[in-house]
């Protein structure tokens, strides 16, 4: 009877195990979070989008997570831990894209911008405005 629970037991974990592979958890709980973004971008708060920056000025050249401010006023890069500066790139041509992440490229290549694609809209429209 005991070898019948383990192999029950060990069944029950090999099943949930491989759910929990098939769900994409941070993409499910972050499509609420980038939803709830967009809303409020359209009542007109301010929005924080993650984001990574790469920028010979704001990153000295480095790949650095940070948050972009939308909504009133010029853009801003919120660096993590750091002052916030006005993010003006130019015209920015986008380079690669998949499910995870966009990535744009500005200035020759000097400026490279990645964020998630349900989110580039938003950015775009705020630093063409």
């Amino acid at each position: 009877m005991g070898e019948l629970a383990g192999v029950l037991i060990r069944g029950i974990v090999v099943l949930v195990g491989n759910a929990l592979t098939v769900l994409d958890l941070p993409e499910l709980f972050g499509g609420r979070r980038r939803r709830a973004r967009a809303s409020a971008l359209e009542c007109g708060s301010l929005v924080e989008i993650p984001c990574v920056l790469r920028d010979e000025e704001l990153t000295d050249g480095r790949e650095r997570r940070g948050r972009l401010a939308v909504g009133d006023g010029p853009v801003r890069w919120l660096p993590l831990g750091g002052e916030p500066a006005v993010f003006d790139p130019g015209e920015l041509t986008m380079q690669a894209v998949d499910r995870q992440a966009v990535t744009f490229h500005a200035a020759g290549g000097r400026t490279e911008l990645r964020l998630h694609p349900d989110e580039a809209p938003l950015v775009l429209r705020a630093l063409a405005g």
